[in-house]
């Protein structure tokens, strides 16, 4: 007995259909495995997104801690520096003044100098005794009698006995006459 040919057609139709259901089957598990891919991919990013986050969070962190040291720092440079400044002013100031001192000094000494030479010059004429008085730099008056008998001469302060040509002024600063400055005239 040989088949309808409905029956070979139904054959034919349910052979059809169930080559069309393996390949739906193919391609949905094809579909599952592509999805399990990007849902594993998607996983992955978000947790290198996790750990990038992270990283920025700490190197911002990080940041803030190395800028507010370095604030800090050039704080205290800056204090370390208007300080530094400071004190080379003073030192410039005390420089001034040492320097001032030394000048007034170096007029003294120069005028003690040449009020030695020239009375060593006046003794050696023969001339006998000067009373002398001097201005010193520092604000004071020295006088005494610049005396001399024969030998070296010395300051005194008393009136020289000796004869003498009269009193002598000398200052780093103008002076006033001998007697001004309660000198007494050999």
């Amino acid at each position: 007995m040989s088949a309808s040919p409905q029956c070979e057609e139904m054959k034919a139709t349910v052979i059809r259909h169930g080559e069309t259901l393996r390949r739906t089957k193919e391609e949905i598990n094809e579909l599952n495995r592509m999805i399990q891919r990007l849902t594993a991919e998607v996983e992955n990013a978000k947790c290198q997104n996790s750990k990038l986050e992270a990283a920025v969070t700490q190197a911002e962190q990080q940041g803030e801690a190395a800028l507010s040291d370095a604030r800090c720092k050039l704080a205290e440079l800056e204090g370390a520096l208007q300080k530094a400044k400071q004190d080379m002013a003073c030192l410039v100031k005390e420089y001034q003044e040492v320097m001032n001192s030394k000048l007034g000094l170096d007029i003294e000494i120069a005028t003690y100098r040449r009020l030695l030479e020239g009375e060593e010059q006046r003794l050696s004429e023969g001339v006998g005794a000067v009373n002398v008085c001097v201005s010193s730099s520092r604000g004071g008056v020295v006088c005494g009698d610049l005396c001399a008998s024969g030998a070296a001469p010395a300051v005194t302060n008393r009136v020289c006995s000796a004869p003498c040509s009269g009193n002598m002024v000398v200052g780093t600063s103008s002076c006033a006459p001998a007697s001004s400055r309660s000198c007494q005239k050999c």
